[in-house]
């Protein structure tokens, strides 16, 4: 009994503060539509696993609307896949010029075919990317809300609904998962997802912690970062990102949709998988 009381506290805590942040932080975002006509669609993580997908089973993404994330448009692969969709969501690629000129310059120069791109809500405020963009028909720019929602499920699912926020952001992933649910599509696959960073952690002799990063893109191999955060607090944020996950399954089954994880090898548990 006591523990009962405990979470309904915890919860009532976590949908008041919840709230706070909508009415300090959300704004009104239009509803992402589905533009493509198809009825799957598959979120393009940028995970090492994505590379052979689209080498060795790229029939499997052909009748299908595509959305790609982040640094996928410097991937050779871009021209081939032509994603419909498109996510940016950290900051960095908004307020750090390196970032954004990277980004930025290859999406307006490569992309020829229409795009819709979605980024976070706080790209309003940054004239960077906009001035790169401007001059490309193709790309349609859209936003939504980064804000993090959590407590009662009924009222963080009208939030989801709403547009109003996502399950805790770890990753751009999940911002993702949370538009294509929005729009029309009854399914929903995930590729590319490894999320294998248990495997790409270590520590060296002089505590620093060391990590692994291998992208679909990265012609060059894993890159090695020395990270700036204790170790502690990397497992605290893949707990967020994980948890997420099945905050965001949880939602989909309450619409009456589907997300399969096709990825091989991925370490999220939440979504039932799906052998292509």
């Amino acid at each position: 009994m006591e523990d009962k009381m405990m979470k309904i506290m915890e919860r009532t805590w976590q949908s008041f503060l919840s709230l706070v942040k909508i009415l300090l932080q959300s704004k009104w975002v239009e509803k992402p539509l589905n533009k493509s006509g198809e009825k799957e669609i598959v979120v393009l993580g940028n995970g090492p696993s994505l590379r052979p997908l689209i080498e060795q089973k790229g029939e499997f993404l052909k009748d299908k609307a595509l959305l790609a994330v982040n640094y996928a448009v410097l991937s050779d692969y871009y021209l081939e896949l032509k994603p419909r969709y498109y996510v940016v969501a950290d900051p960095e690629f908004f307020f750090n010029p390196k970032h954004s000129n990277k980004l930025f310059d290859a999406m307006a120069e490569k992309t020829s075919w229409d795009l819709e791109l979605y980024l976070s809500v706080r790209a309003r405020k940054s004239t960077i990317w906009q001035s790169k963009l401007a001059a490309n028909p193709h790309i349609h720019i859209h936003y939504f809300n980064m804000t993090p929602i959590e407590g009662f499920r009924c009222f963080s699912h009208l939030a989801f609904r709403k547009g109003w926020g996502t399950a805790r952001p770890r990753n751009v992933l999940i911002p993702s998962l949370m538009i294509a649910l929005r729009m029309s599509f009854p399914t929903i696959y995930v590729a590319g997802a490894d999320h294998s960073w248990l495997k790409e952690l270590w520590v060296n002799e002089d505590n620093i912690v060391i990590e692994d990063l291998n992208h679909f893109y990265d012609k060059k191999g894993s890159e090695r970062y020395v990270s700036d955060k204790h170790l502690h607090d990397l497992l605290l944020s893949m707990h967020v990102a994980f948890k997420s996950y099945h905050i965001i399954e949880a939602y989909a089954q309450s619409m009456g949709k589907k997300i399969y994880n096709v990825t091989e090898g991925s370490f999220i548990d939440a979504f039932d998988r799906k052998k292509i």
